[in-house]
């Protein structure tokens, strides 16, 4: 069964398809094997409990091993919740590592004197904080997470040796990532859609004094606002050239863009607004926008219910219709086009909101991936995963709690 690495990148790592499963490994403690190249048993509860706590701090730094109890929603807890969102993610990281290894070797790089005294250095420090200076005091203490000062060892030369093949490739602080990686990752990452707002509950008034604010449409402008839905739906969505129009009478022709231009009352950005092309179910959920856009081709046309929350300081009242400070209410219809990305989009001005350090980033991972998949494409062995990790969850391995207070705190817990 030949390994494929997908190129669609899901929080910037890689996505593994196909891979074998051992049954049993010879030695009984190797989790991952790549040729020569292995993760045992405890660099693997080493490496997982060290993500697991990475996490649990990004959520809130108060949260522990029990937290993962805590039910977010029906039948929903923490650690299940942590496990179907980051533990592809985590897996993949450790692929991403392995492979490293074979990369740093086939490259020829080798770790200096220099570099190897401060591995053993790092090492000792956190074993004699610990330890007070004992490899066995320490190992007490450490086998409680799983792994011992010979695994915590290993995993520091192999991080070491993936960062420097990341510098080799990419240079120091990326230096070496081109515009056609940035473009080549941009591609691949993103999607595009523009959003005609049409507002039938109020519309902004500004006042003598030059202060905004929100005003209830009357009854006229209501019942003209929500005839412009309708064909706009029967015209963008439905594609009726033969629907009965009176405001659209002489628009029929016009494009999505001119139409947007005519009629949108939000015309912030006028080349579009950009978000990432594989967004999770969270993400999802939240946004009907990003999600029409996400479901949509090129060209097509979805209509969704514009929501948004009341930020005035008092109740907007008329009618049967009271609108109070901090209500996440309904106020008309958004029809979302998903359009074909435009070159360059992260270079302009006008659209660097959607961009920025986070880009880089993703740009500096996606270019790293993409010579590992060469990488792994030139090898004549695949990655095997013994079928003990079906044992290992995010709930059953401890955080890395040693580790990661004495890099985060200076060596202070």
């Amino acid at each position: 069964m030949k390994k494929t690495i997908c190129r669609t990148l899901c929080l910037f790592f890689l996505v593994i398809l196909l891979i074998p499963m051992l049954s049993a490994c010879k030695d009984g403690r190797t989790m991952y094997e790549l040729g020569d190249y292995k993760i045992t048993e405890k660099e693997y509860n080493y490496l997982m409990g060290m993500f697991k706590k990475k996490v649990l701090v990004t959520f809130d730094s108060s949260l522990t091993d029990e937290s993962l109890d805590l039910e977010l929603s029906p039948g929903v807890t923490l650690g299940k919740y942590l496990e179907a969102r980051y533990r592809e993610g985590f897996e993949q990281s450790i692929i991403s590592l392995l492979y490293s290894q074979s990369l740093f070797d086939e490259l020829g790089l080798k770790l200096t004197d220099e570099e190897l005294s401060h591995i053993n250095a790092t090492a000792t420090a956190v074993v004699a904080y610990y330890g007070n200076y004992s490899v066995k005091e320490f190992n007490k203490i450490a086998k409680q997470y799983g792994f011992d000062d010979e695994a915590m060892r290993s995993v520091y030369e192999m991080q070491y040796k993936e960062n420097k093949v990341r510098e080799h490739l990419l240079g120091v602080n990326d230096s070496k990532i081109t515009n056609d990686d940035r473009e080549s990752y941009y591609r691949t990452a993103y999607l595009r859609y523009q959003t005609l707002i049409v507002n039938t509950l109020y519309k902004l008034h500004t006042d003598s004094s030059g202060e905004v604010k929100f005003v209830l449409l009357d009854e006229y402008e209501k019942a003209e606002r929500e005839r412009l839905v309708l064909e706009l739906r029967e015209l963008l969505v439905n594609k009726n050239m033969d629907f009965d129009y009176i405001l659209l009478k002489e628009d029929k022709n016009l494009s999505y863009m001119e139409l947007w231009e005519k009629y949108s009352d939000d015309k912030f950005y006028p080349s579009g607004l950009y978000e990432t092309a594989n967004p999770d179910a969270e993400q999802l959920s939240k946004s009907n926008v990003l999600s029409a856009a996400y479901e949509s081709k090129p060209g097509e046309v979805k209509v969704v219910t514009a929501k948004r929350y009341f930020e005035g300081d008092s109740s907007l009242e008329g009618g049967d219709v009271e609108i109070k400070p901090g209500d996440y209410f309904e106020y008309g219809s958004i029809f979302v086009q998903r359009l074909e990305l435009d070159s360059g989009a992260y270079d302009r001005r006008e659209s660097e909101i959607f961009f920025g350090d986070a880009f880089e980033s993703g740009v500096a991972n996606y270019t790293y991936f993409e010579h590992l998949t060469k990488h792994q494409d030139s090898l004549p062995y695949e990655v095997m995963i013994s079928s003990k990790i079906a044992d290992y969850t995010f709930a059953s391995v401890k955080a890395n709690e040693l580790d990661y207070y004495y890099f985060a705190g200076g060596g202070e817990e």
